[in-house]
């Protein structure tokens, strides 16, 4: 059993005020997951959480279920992602989404995929199959299963896929479409203009230094929350386009482009 693991995030708050909040990011909280090698698709999945640093005990959750102190989830389906979640003893969360793909015995299948464009739907998710007996059908999301590997036209995000054999063994995965927003081009310009300014997220003023980019990475999430609800920047206004671009990149993950 293969475990595709993306999108590590820990969970951040900070602000540009006089009272700052807690901010998790100074924890050094992370989530690891393992899984059961002979899972297939009749049986699921046995996927074990663990927590490192932080400061415990732990509480751990899969996939919406209630946070508990079990680290073993069973008969996990083939699919995803599945949202995996611990929280420490200061409140303080890290997360990871996991893919649980089939082994070699099992129908499974690979995806390339085409960027969207920010705010456009021009995206493309392209399905290869394998395994299992070799008549396959394709789905996308909850339509119909055919013979067509390919679905076009959609907008940056995740969505799922599904891929049926013969004998009705179903592998399922969620394959994400990205934006394709550029950091460098797009997103840098308005955090250092508007953000990172001489009296906030600059250094020597006591917050998150906004010039560096992986502080910038770390705090996407929250930077993406309070730039939707106005509250940041502090001494600006953004516009429509320039939260727009904030977003797909946050979506699209992060990342350093």
């Amino acid at each position: 059993m293969r475990i595709g693991i993306f999108i590590s995030m820990v969970v951040v708050c900070f602000a540009c005020s006089d009272n700052q909040e807690v901010d998790c990011n100074l924890s050094d909280l992370e989530l690891n997951v393992s899984g059961n090698e002979n899972a297939d698709c009749n049986e699921g999945a046995s996927i074990t959480l663990e927590a490192i640093g932080g400061e415990g005990p732990y509480l751990f959750r899969f996939d919406g279920s209630p946070f508990q102190d079990l680290t073993e989830f069973n008969g996990v389906s083939l699919g995803g992602p599945f949202l995996a979640e611990v929280k420490d003893a200061n409140g303080c969360e890290a997360t990871l989404e996991v893919i649980v793909s089939g082994d070699e015995n099992t129908v499974s299948f690979s995806a390339s995929t085409a960027v969207a464009g920010c705010g456009s739907a021009s995206g493309s998710i392209d399905v290869t199959a394998s395994g299992g007996d070799g008549s396959y059908q394709y789905r996308l999301e909850n339509g119909t299963f055919g013979s067509i590997t390919s679905f076009s036209g959609l907008e940056s995000g995740t969505y799922q896929v599904s891929v049926k054999d013969g004998t009705g063994c179903i592998n399922v995965k969620g394959i994400k479409v990205l934006s394709g927003i550029s950091y460098e081009n797009s997103v840098e310009p308005i955090i250092i203009g508007s953000c990172a300014t001489t009296d906030c997220h600059v250094s020597g003023t006591g917050r998150v230094n906004l010039t560096i980019f992986d502080n910038v990475q770390k705090n996407a999430e929250s930077i993406k929350t309070r730039v939707l609800n106005g509250s940041m920047p502090k001494d600006d206004v953004l516009t429509d386009a320039e939260i727009e671009a904030i977003v797909c990149w946050v979506d699209d993950g992060a990342l350093n482009n």
